[in-house]
């Protein structure tokens, strides 16, 4: 925490609630935080250990409140010791235990209920609930009817400590809190999450520009670091959603999950910093795209604002882009039909033709991997062509250090580097062609290791920044013996 106290100065305003500025000048690469989270919670609709945070259905025999695991022996004992204490019929343990989202509440709950703890439950309900903004909509109504209502009916909350004081609005304001600030956390099974609640992290404004990185490792631990230099005074952002969506697509998420429409300056520029991520294809005008105009529904041609398109048939082509591509996963001939098809359309670099890309590039990925496909030349060019569009739109929206640049910057390299010796191999190029294919690779590689050094060592960038040390250590070994001064090697 000692970073964080030197480096970033807290602000509040009424625009944007509590907001943290630089307290000094911030190299690129700097860190500003580590941090535990205060509460693990599960998804709303998972059911998770306490103690290991595998999906379970089975409950702690003692606290009969707690999802325990089989393979868990116990959890927290202090909240194990005051949930057995409660005084609970069955019916009325088995009520809770259906709704799975009361876990995440007895959580907090019981921040409440220590004294050890009392002050981080404190400073935890001074974070952004939204509560006026989501009063009576419809998330509101689910909690009150699956989590307020069962603990309520219960008796459990009057059993706790001041059990009279925990009304409606404060158990509103405790989900409120869990959806607005929680970050997204890898679970233990591949390809799920959970959610973390840490202190200080949730104190970063959000930008669809971000100069600031999160990265969370496999303890649960958050490391914010800069991801440029930033002078003092400057307001830090995070990035609370996935940078590789459109303008639409962001500020839904943000309003329906964060309450709030953001107003950065990707958001308010129709083309979105000239990426074009949302943009279609204009049939009237050549090299003419269609932009919505901020904060209405216009979609306009940028050449000619007469051109227009109706806002109901945008929304219809991109959901069924969307089923589209879900459908064609896998399929490297029907993705790259489709590609082809939602060209006419949509602009290359549109977000959803931007996923179709990396799920060729991925496809194509694994084929190069497996040398029983004996892949043509054709295979890597088209890899490599489809890694520089990717990062031509990453280097504008992520400017400065990225693990999405990195990672795809990598992607490039390795295969130019597999390319060059393949050709080198089939006497296409000479040893000094490949001598300065692989010159150009380890640059390519240095860069995309220095962005993954920042990284925290236990996270899937960490583990692959560790595997491309080992092979920028081979590509200069091979780069030594190309260098070597023998007639038979160079010619």
């Amino acid at each position: 925490m000692e970073d964080f106290a030197n480096k970033c100065e807290l602000k509040e305003n009424e625009t944007m609630g509590r907001y943290l500025v630089a307290a000094v000048n911030i190299k690129a690469g700097e860190t500003l935080l580590l941090e535990q989270p205060l509460l693990l919670l599960a998804n709303n609709a998972d059911r998770r250990c306490c103690n290991c945070h595998q999906l379970t259905s089975t409950f702690c025999g003692k606290c009969r409140l707690m999802p325990l695991c089989a393979e868990c022996v116990d959890h927290h004992g202090l909240d194990c010791l005051r949930l057995a204490k409660l005084q609970l019929h069955v019916e009325q343990v088995q009520q809770l235990q259906a709704n799975a989202e009361i876990a995440n509440v007895l959580k907090f709950l019981l921040l409440r209920e220590h004294a050890e703890m009392h002050s981080w439950y404190e400073e935890l309900l001074q974070m952004e609930a939204h509560l006026a903004r989501r009063r009576d909509t419809e998330i509101w109504r689910t909690y009150q009817k699956q989590v307020i209502e069962p603990l309520q009916s219960a008796g459990l909350l009057l059993q706790l400590r001041n059990g009279s004081e925990i009304d409606e609005d404060l158990l509103q304001r405790m989900l409120g809190i869990a959806d607005i600030n929680g970050f997204e956390i890898r679970a233990p099974e591949s390809g799920s999450s959970m959610r973390g609640v840490y202190l200080r992290a949730g104190l970063f404004a959000h930008s669809c520009v971000p100069n600031v990185v999160a990265a969370i490792d496999e303890q649960h631990r958050i490391k914010l670091y800069a991801n440029r230099s930033i002078a003092a005074g400057e307001i830090l952002y995070n990035c609370y959603t996935n940078i590789m969506l459109g303008t639409d697509e962001r500020r839904q998420i943000l309003k329906i999950g964060k309450c709030f429409d953001c107003q950065c300056v990707r958001c308010l520029d129709p083309t979105e910093l000239g990426t074009h991520m949302s943009s279609f294809v204009c049939s009237h005008c050549a090299g003419g795209y269609i932009v919505k105009q901020p904060d209405s529904n216009a979609w306009q041609c940028l050449l000619n604002p007469e051109h227009m398109l109706n806002p109901e048939f945008v929304a219809s082509v991109v959901e069924r882009a969307k089923e589209e591509v879900f459908h064609a996963r896998d399929d490297i001939y029907r993705l790259e039909l489709l590609l082809a098809k939602l060209g006419r359309l949509l602009h290359g670099n549109h977000y959803i033709m931007l996923d179709l890309k990396q799920n060729i590039a991925s496809i194509l990925r694994q084929i190069l991997q497996n040398m029983a496909h004996r892949p043509s030349r054709k295979v890597y060019e088209r890899k490599i062509r489809l890694c520089q569009e990717i990062l031509l739109v990453l280097k504008v929206l992520v400017p400065g250090i990225s693990r999405l640049k990195a990672i795809a910057l990598y992607e490039l390299a390795n295969t130019q580097a597999e390319l060059a010796r393949k050709l080198f191999s089939e006497q296409e190029h000479t040893a000094a062609d490949l001598l300065g294919e692989l010159q150009q690779t380890e640059i390519m590689m240095r860069e995309s290791l220095r962005m993954l050094l920042y990284e925290p060592i236990c996270t899937p960038e960490g583990h692959l920044a560790r595997n491309m040390l080992r092979e920028l250590k081979e590509l200069q070994n091979d780069m030594k013996v190309l260098q070597q001064p023998n007639d038979d090697v160079i010619n």
